[in-house]
């Protein structure tokens, strides 16, 4: 069953658009485009992180990107498109075109600053460069489709006090999700974050977040399929038992969280944040359990075809949860070196049928080489387990991915990048991990900014 299309972001955010610029048309407005392309080259010999090991795969990509954008003192509107077009060798059914499509406006008044972003992703899903929590979850390529809405309010309620509130909504869906073993689902997060600047070097942070999550259609229903029946010999004949087949078949499960946190400059060059609280999820699964079958046919006490389900009951299942949630980093910047330190522990939606608590850590090193050459080496490690019962197999698993880059500006224009990148994936729970290995080198060219003012 498909999710329900409740919004059209590219309406919605025309017409907001439209309400935005209203305000300053007696103004003069820049108007504005800055196009760029990307031409990759990849080699992977894991590229959809599974057990077992697998061919090595050659891509080549090509990535074109618009962004375009009308702006005034107070206002202003953004746009940007970009294909991304993967052609593979080694393996077939991996050949991919992403479409990516993002909106964003934002007004301001005095003490105010009201934003609307959206956008219509269509992205392929499969071992990337940065994770997220489907990755390895299915070894095959599909499509993920993501529409996205997300207003957002800061008011200045004095010098130092903020306040802003930001809701975002998601509808994202898989093509063949099901058989792939990936769930459709929607998700509503609204948060209220105050802040307050306690003295030049303080801040301090309260945030109340409320995260919704329903996947609808988890799985088929039963009615129709096979029912699993155990055909026992007795002194009177065969007894016929119809063994429970329980199946999630939806789940919706809400989040509510409180985060208190602050931020310290030490000096110039270095900044800490700390931010602690907690969470309480409720979730609630619809379970459905074959009832009534026809009789199988039995010849000397053995089943010898199948029943059919043909009556079902279902159940909801509740599940109540709680847990601790954090932000801790550091920002340190020498004169050539930049360091950043990370650990977090967060709640987030997944393809898996259940919202998934990530708990992260990530350093990154970036070091200044020469005046056009930068270099820099990144590990991160996330720990992801299911919050309610999960219908995809293998959600809770550790996952690490580490690897040096270089970034050199050849011209003013022309940048080229190259990589290494090493991922390994352990399933909770069982001996199963996967390892990845990649290699890459791209070229980005980008043009100077085309602005004009009217």
């Amino acid at each position: 069953m498909p999710l329900p299309r409740v919004f059209r972001p590219a309406t919605v955010l025309a017409l907001c658009c439209v309400t935005l610029l209203a305000p300053g048309t007696a103004l003069a407005t820049e108007w504005s485009a800055t196009p760029n392309v990307t031409l990759g080259m990849l080699e992977n010999d894991n590229i959809l992180l599974t057990p077992i090991p697998e061919k090595s795969v050659t891509a080549l990509t090509f990535t074109p990107h618009l962004d375009l954008g009308a702006a005034e003192e107070n206002w202003q509107v953004m746009g940007s498109a970009e294909l991304r077009n993967y052609r593979y060798w080694g393996q077939s059914g991996l050949d991919t075109t992403d479409q990516v499509y993002d909106l964003s406006s934002l007004y301001k008044t005095e003490r105010s600053t009201w934003q609307l972003n959206g956008g219509n992703d269509r992205e392929s899903v499969i071992s990337g460069t940065t994770f997220n929590p489907n990755i390895g979850i299915v070894h095959t390529q599909t499509q993920q489709t993501t529409r996205t809405l997300n207003p957002a309010w800061t008011w200045q309620a004095s010098e130092r006090t903020q306040l802003t509130l930001n809701y975002q909504s998601n509808i994202v869906s898989y093509e063949n999700g099901l058989s792939v073993g990936l769930i459709n689902y929607l998700s509503r997060d609204g948060t209220a974050t105050l802040t307050y600047q306690w003295s030049p070097r303080d801040q301090f942070t309260v945030q109340i977040d409320s995260a919704y999550f329903k996947a609808p259609q988890s799985a088929v229903s039963q009615l129709g399929q096979t029912a699993y029946v155990t055909a026992t010999p007795t002194a009177n004949g065969i007894d016929l038992t119809l063994e429970p087949n329980p199946r999630q078949i939806s789940s919706d499960s809400t989040t509510d969280s409180l985060l208190l946190g602050i931020t310290h400059s030490f000096s110039e060059t270095l900044t800490g944040n700390l931010a602690v609280g907690g969470r309480k999820t409720k979730a609630d699964s619809t379970v459905e359990t074959c009832t009534t079958s026809t009789p199988p046919t039995i010849i000397a006490g053995q089943s010898v075809d199948t029943a059919t389900c043909i009556q079902t009951a279902t159940t909801i299942q509740p599940e109540n949860g709680s847990g601790l949630l954090y932000t801790a980093g550091f920002d340190k910047h020498f004169e050539r070196t930049h360091l950043t330190l990370s650990v977090s522990r967060q709640v987030s939606p997944s393809g898996t049928g259940t919202q998934v608590q990530v708990t992260a850590g990530t350093l990154g090193v970036s070091q200044q080489v020469t005046e056009n050459l930068n270099a820099i080496v990144s590990l991160a490690g996330y720990e992801v387990r299911a919050l309610s019962s999960p219908t995809a197999q293998f959600t809770d698993r550790n996952y690490f991915q580490g690897g040096p880059s270089l970034s050199w500006n050849w011209t003013e224009n022309l940048t080229v990048g190259a990589g290494y990148s090493y991922v390994r994936q352990k399933y909770l729970g069982t001996p199963v991990t996967a390892h990845e290995n990649s290699v890459y080198l791209n070229f980005k060219y980008a043009w100077r900014k085309f602005s004009i003012s009217r």
